[in-house]
């Protein structure tokens, strides 16, 4: 490998006002790293670049190459995973600059530059009446949300956000710009949807646009004395979901050090709300029913629901800044005797930790994976993520633990691994654990890629192997999860006993 130093020298000269050091341009340096999501990713790489345009990014990737440097790939800076979208020892390109967002002229697609974040694309497009499937959080970057896979407030209604893609554009190994769609090149059209940064870098994504004014939604908290009702409307939700699919719904199950134990659920409607009168206490009917404040659960303690554009219900559903983040991935059965057990072993760790100080919060995130998310993908085609096996109705979960302090780092880690070991020891024994584990959520130890299948992870090496024969996204782009490790990793290593 070559001495980064010396190519960020090379291309603090060859662009000039573009690469940013802690000795050159020291405040746009700082401000590179302060801007990652989490803390524990705040590396100092030797120079950060910001490219404008796909131009500027062949030609840097072409030299970083040619001269086997190595470099990290940041969209919104959002993962949280150790340097996978940064780097200590190299080059992080930062492609935040390209972040322009253009509906066509017939109103059926909307180019997004890999830069942007979901606030910047639902700024746009909500202002003209349109919208695309994408994060359900605002700062969440576009490119690697979507090459994750990328779940949204209407994937029941149009498949993940990777499968709304039409065309990619993509920068390769040896800085050549290519299109990939399911006409030209289509093999690494398909790759491309859920690989992450193994292929090469996508400058713009042109996705599946569709007319979308205001929608029912927000944040409705309460009072963690009912799990059982709680648990019984997510599953009837989940199974519903096929007859229903304009509802969305993320039940968060935590503990905070400042509130204690709750339960605080996201709703949204993404269906006409033109003067229905939904409201905090006027829920939509039948998604919400179990939902209902004359349901069982009971009215909300607190709430935002609302009719609100994109902008609006993505911008409040940002996590808390500056803090560290780890997350975890687990799928398994959408059934109620195994999401009740679930929550029980939830709450034992819960129990075991809550008067400890290593934590801010401690979150599990449930979420309907339903098999109506894979059918709708695969109108539009084929995607890598293996989930299409699935014929019945899953739950994502992800593990969210946040923390404050270096200090701190090891006891997190610790935690997440026997929480995840435990609750996978669990669904084994129940026939319960899927495979599959949702990249965009999984630990920095997990096997997303591997957990496609060996067919997908077959065709992604042979994408790999033909787009980019010298392996510069394999060998000279370290972070992420890489195709070298996947299939050799087990689910998560940790306690599977006291199940």
């Amino acid at each position: 490998m070559s001495n980064p130093r010396l190519q960020c020298a090379a291309l603090e000269r060859a662009f000039e006002r573009t690469t940013f050091s802690q000795t050159d341009q020291a405040e746009l340096y700082q401000q590179g790293v302060a801007s990652y999501f989490s803390v524990q990713n705040r590396l100092q790489p030797t120079c950060f670049i910001a490219p404008s345009t796909p131009k500027e990014v062949s030609e840097i990737v072409g030299i970083l190459s040619k001269n086997s440097c190595q470099f990290a790939i940041k969209s919104g800076g959002h993962g949280p995973p150790v340097g996978s979208s940064n780097i200590a020892e190299g080059v992080t390109l930062d492609l935040g600059r390209m972040k322009d967002v253009r509906l066509s002229a017939d109103k059926t697609t909307a180019a997004v530059q890999a830069g942007a974040k979901w606030v910047d694309v639902y700024g746009a497009l909500d202002q003209l009446g349109y919208a695309i499937p994408g994060g359900r959080a605002g700062n969440v970057g576009v490119g690697g949300l979507t090459l994750g896979g990328g779940n949204s407030f209407f994937t029941a209604r149009s498949g993940f956000v990777c499968d709304s893609v039409k065309n990619f554009e993509v920068v390769l190994g040896n800085g050549t710009i290519v299109q990939a769609n399911n006409k030209t090149n289509p093999d690494l059209f398909t790759a491309l949807k859920g690989s992450s940064n193994n292929l090469g870098i996508v400058t713009t994504f042109d996705f599946v646009a569709f007319p979308q004014g205001n929608l029912w939604g927000g944040v409705a908290a309460y009072n963690a004395t009912k799990p059982l009702e709680h648990l019984k409307a997510f599953v009837q939700f989940t199974d519903n979901l096929a007859k229903r699919p304009f509802g969305s719904l993320i039940l968060l199950w935590s503990y905070a050090k400042a509130t204690g134990l709750s339960f605080t659920n996201l709703y949204e409607y993404t269906g006409d709300v033109t003067g229905k009168g939904f409201s905090s206490s006027n829920f939509p009917s039948p998604e919400f029913d179990g939902f209902a404040p004359s349901s069982p659960i009971g009215p909300p303690v607190f709430s935002t629901l609302r009719e609100a554009n994109l902008t609006s219900l993505t911008g409040e559903l940002n996590a808390p800044p500056e803090l560290s983040n780890i997350f975890a991935s687990i799928t398994f059965t959408n059934k109620l005797t195994v999401l009740t057990r679930v929550g029980e072993i939830i709450n034992e760790e819960f129990d075991k930790y809550k008067d400890q100080d290593f934590f801010v919060y401690l979150s599990f995130q449930f979420q309907p994976l339903p098999r109506l998310f894979t059918d709708e993908g695969l109108k539009r085609g084929p995607n890598v993520l293996g989930v299409d096996r699935y014929t019945d109705n899953n739950v994502f979960l992800l593990v969210n633990h946040a923390w404050s302090g270096a200090q701190y780092d090891a006891k997190i880690r610790e935690v997440t691994v026997e929480v995840i070991g435990r609750l996978q020891g669990y669904l084994k024994s129940v026939n319960a654990l899927k495979e599959f584990q949702y990249l965009n959520y999984a630990y920095q130890d997990q096997d997303p890629i591997g957990s496609y299948g060996p067919a997908n992870v077959q065709k992604i090496k042979d994408a790999s192997t033909k787009y980019d024969p010298l392996q510069v996204f394999q060998k000279l782009v370290p972070g992420g999860f890489k195709l070298a490790d996947a299939g050799k990793k087990p689910l998560l290593p940790g306690n599977a006993a006291n199940v």
